[in-house]
Order: structure tokens, then sequence, then C-alpha cells
């Protein structure tokens, strides 16, 4: 489950989140938050191979047409709350595929779900779990500047490991270095 939330820095050390709109779609080109957001950041006639990147906190809370944040739940049908926020999106286009690593931060992981009202909550900061890191990839790419395909995941299969080339996980590794540079040792 994806939702849309507002999100509004409390003092220096909390964030309120309230629910925007429930059941949104990450990914696929027509109704994917993900693949909107990269198309106005697509270069003129770029094609494959293309490095990306979505500061989804940024550029989706900047949007007046739909701002806020993503969060996901990431165990929906379990008994427990399991809500984390989508930070930063990387990419690399090639081949027709987007093998993507995105950053979270844990906003809810396995709580109990009768003491949280999922419409309206605040966490400090020092209750995050962050960051987390994900791999995943899409049937998707750009070409002529565009996006091609239709962004969406795999199908599931007993195969669904992102398949990570030397120069893909060397670009990943770099934006993880970028951005949270005391995860991995030098």
């Amino acid at each position: 489950m994806y939702a849309r939330y507002s999100r509004t820095r409390i003092g220096n050390n909390a964030t309120r989140y309230q629910i925007q709109e429930e059941h949104v779609s990450l990914f696929g080109c027509n109704e994917g938050y993900i693949p909107w957001l990269l198309k106005f950041k697509i270069p003129p006639a770029q094609g494959e191979p293309y490095r990306w990147h979505v500061n989804v906190v940024q550029e989706l809370g900047s949007r007046t047409d739909y701002p806020g944040t993503l969060l996901i739940d990431l165990k929906p049908s379990d008994d427990t709350t399991n809500l984390y926020e989508v930070l930063d999106v990387w990419g690399i286009s090639s081949s027709g595929w987007s093998r993507i690593l995105m950053r979270l931060s844990g906003l809810f992981i396995e709580d109990d779900p009768n003491s949280i009202n999922r419409n309206d909550f605040t966490r400090h900061d020092s209750e995050l779990d962050s960051p987390i890191y994900s791999f995943l990839y899409l049937r998707g790419s750009v070409k002529d500047g565009d996006l091609d395909g239709k962004w969406v995941t795999a199908p599931p299969s007993s195969t669904n490991s992102a398949l990570l080339w030397p120069e893909h996980l060397n670009y990943f590794v770099q934006c993880i270095r970028g951005c949270t540079p005391d995860i991995l040792e030098q």
C-alpha cells in the first residue's frame, strides 16, 4: 500500500504526517508518482543509459498540485504497523529497464496498530529508523527525452531480485556515500 501524506516540520526535531490520498501508485507511467516526478527532469533527447535522482520529499513537497510525501506500508496485511517514508529514489535506465535504489525512513516498524492514528500522526526525529535502502527494478526506461515503457515492477517470481552489473552497483554506492557517507566503510 502506498499513500500520499502532507509533511509538516514541527520545530527542529519532529514531523507531522496527515493523510492526503490513500492507495496511490509509486510506479507506472500513467499514475506513478516516481515516473511523474522524473518526467520533469529528463533532458530533451535523453536516451539510455540515463542516471537520475528524485528527491521525493523536496520535489513532491514543492508541488502545488500534489504536495506532500509518499509513505509505504510494507506489510499491509500484517497485524503490525510498518510505515516507511520514501525520501529519495536513484535510478539507472538502460536496456529497457530501470534499476532503482530507494532511501527510506522507518516511521513505524512492527508497531501496535491500535496505538497509531494512521491518518494524522507526529514522529520525533529520534524515533525514526533511518536510513534504510531498498533495490528494485522496473520495466521501463528513457528514450528521446521521455519515459519509455510501462515503468512497473516485474511480476512476482522466484527471482525478483534486482540484478546489478558493476556500473550499476558503483553508481548506487556513490549515491549512498553522497547522501549518508558514514554508512559504508571506505
